[in-house]
């Protein structure tokens, strides 16, 4: 993206934490990002991984929802982000440190739980 729109990420250095912006992917192809499509039909779930981009077009009437979850191996990928965030001075919606501090404790409480 950098390569291929300089002048937006000198006017705005922060352009990927926006829903603007997007590249033909044949032009991703060729910088080689692999890039794949799907088609979502009625009761299809699309998983994007950590660091993934994703894009979407509807074709017709919509109506759409989005659930954001996190398994723990996502951890180290949701710290990677909160220091994106703060580079950015960008807000984060969640604290990763707050959610690290209760999973935790909810690992210390299912320890003690099933030590007896």
């Amino acid at each position: 993206m950098r390569n291929n729109l300089p002048d937006l990420f000198d006017a705005q250095p922060d352009l990927l934490f926006q829903l603007v912006t997007m590249l033909n992917p044949s032009v991703l192809r060729e910088s080689g990002v692999p890039v794949y499509t799907t088609l979502q039909e009625p009761g299809n779930f699309v998983i994007t991984f950590p660091r993934s981009y994703h894009g979407g077009f509807n074709f017709g009437l919509n109506c759409a929802e989005a659930v954001n979850f996190a398994p723990a191996d996502w951890l180290p990928h949701g710290g990677f982000g909160s220091e994106l965030y703060k580079r950015y001075h960008k807000s984060a919606i969640i604290s990763h440190e707050e959610l690290l501090c209760v999973v935790a404790k909810v690992q210390i409480l299912l320890s003690f739980t099933y030590s007896f």
